[in-house]
């Protein structure tokens, strides 16, 4: 009877390296291969956010919904809010208020969404964790009941906004819209600040790069073209929101990727964060 030969020691170490050198050959394409799959699916649940914006619009004689108002039926504070200064810079981590489980706080425009399966990209959603930038955040923090981040998508604050700091900017129903292929009605905004481009993370209902003083400041700067008017050093300066850049991201920099927006034509496409005003811009 033959005897079954073991393995030396060496032939062990050179399994164990082959093995290593293929898990370090596939874990760079698992993880390339989940991120594309997030970010289908995070196209896929804004995509609902398009045809939920054509419905409303299609229902109420072309006007937007306000973005203040987007989610919500108020902008004051609902009893489970009590005790939170920011409370309306907290909705989106409120687990008290997720829409899907309290439809009774759901505002006019929330229907329309019925039947989207997400209000938060799944990137986003292991990216948003308890130590955001963001000052409202880190003010009311400890104050916060339940932890639980339910949505990143946000309105466009030029489209139909009560907010009196954009009056000149805002427009009210889709018709006024001058270029629909490349303006978007929701958009994903970041969590995470670098005061050098962005002032605000992600703590309202809606995205805002500026105000309308801003915005001529802005323009007195680039000769009024709406491409130039970038975020950064390298642009016109600090904006309060910018577009998100979770998608295919360095490790070291969060907001250098790109993020998705639901355009008013109906398409979802990803944009970095230096096409925030002009992709915002409705005028």
């Amino acid at each position: 009877m033959r005897r079954l030969q073991a393995f030396t020691l060496i032939e062990l170490l050179v399994v164990i390296a082959v093995i290593a050198i293929l898990l370090g050959i596939m874990l760079p394409a698992l993880g390339k291969a989940k991120n594309l799959a997030q970010g289908s699916a995070c196209k896929g649940n804004l995509k609902n956010y398009c045809l939920a914006v054509a419905m409303y619009t299609d229902d109420s004689d072309g006007k937007f919904p306000v973005p203040e108002k987007c989610y919500f039926t108020q902008t004051g504070a609902y009893p489970v809010e009590a005790g939170l200064a920011s409370y309306i810079h907290l909705r989106w981590c409120n687990g008290d208020l997720d829409l899907k489980s309290n439809p009774q706080y759901a505002g006019p425009f929330f229907p329309y969404l019925a039947n989207a399966q997400a209000f938060i990209c799944p990137t986003f959603k292991t990216l948003a964790v308890r130590h955001s930038e963001d000052h409202f955040y880190v003010a009311d923090m400890a104050r916060l009941k339940r932890y639980k981040p339910w949505y990143n998508y946000t309105m466009n604050a030029y489209l139909g906004s009560e907010n009196s700091g954009i009056l000149r900017t805002r427009v009210k129903k889709i018709m006024e819209v001058k270029r629909p292929a490349t303006t978007f009605s929701f958009v994903e905004e970041s969590a995470l600040v670098d005061t050098a481009y962005n002032l605000s993370g992600l703590n309202d209902t809606f995205m805002v790069p500026g105000s309308d003083t801003m915005i001529d400041g802005w323009f007195a700067k680039v000769g009024r073209n709406p491409r130039l008017v970038i975020p950064g050093p390298e642009g016109v300066g600090q904006f309060w929101d910018v577009i998100g850049g979770y998608h295919n991201a360095p490790s070291k920099d969060l907001l250098a990727g790109r993020g998705n927006c639901a355009f008013l034509d109906g398409h979802v496409d990803a944009h970095p964060r230096s096409e925030t005003f002009y992709l915002s811009y409705p005028r």
